[in-house]
């Protein structure tokens, strides 16, 4: 019978599991909250450093896809292989060439092709009601 959440442990717990097959496993229960309060420090130092909105929104985007990411000073550092200092396009990221850098690239592009996609999709939505005014 499985307990509800948070009767028997807490965020961070060490568990010893035992397995049907008699396999062993020691996991650490990971906390949602735990990684959205990791989040919001990256936030709230990104701001305190002075960067800009684009480079907060391509970090966001880059840690969806790879967590290791994290913030030196104004640049974003991806897998200790890849940097990319401002204004965060894809000819302002450094490392050595080979897949690390490739696939960051591939992410930054990507990035910034949805973001046109949703500037032009406001912007289509935006001037549907003046249409319809014009029409009346």
């Amino acid at each position: 019978m499985a307990a509800p959440w948070g009767e028997y442990f807490s965020d961070g717990s060490q568990v010893l599991c035992q397995t049907c097959q008699e396999q062993r496993l020691q996991v650490e229960l990971a906390s949602k909250a735990r990684m959205e309060k990791e989040e919001k420090l990256s936030q709230a130092y990104a701001i305190s450093a002075g960067v800009s909105l684009e480079g907060q929104q391509l970090f966001q985007t880059i840690h969806k896809t790879i967590n290791d990411c994290k913030w030196q000073e104004k640049n974003i550092v991806v897998m200790e292989e890849v940097v990319i200092t401002p204004p965060y396009q894809v000819e302002n990221c450094k490392g050595k060439e080979g897949t690390a850098l490739s696939h960051v690239r591939k992410i930054v592009e990507k990035h910034f092709r949805d973001v046109e996609s949703q500037k032009i999709l406001q912007c289509s939505q935006a001037q549907q009601p003046q249409k319809e005014a014009a029409v009346s």
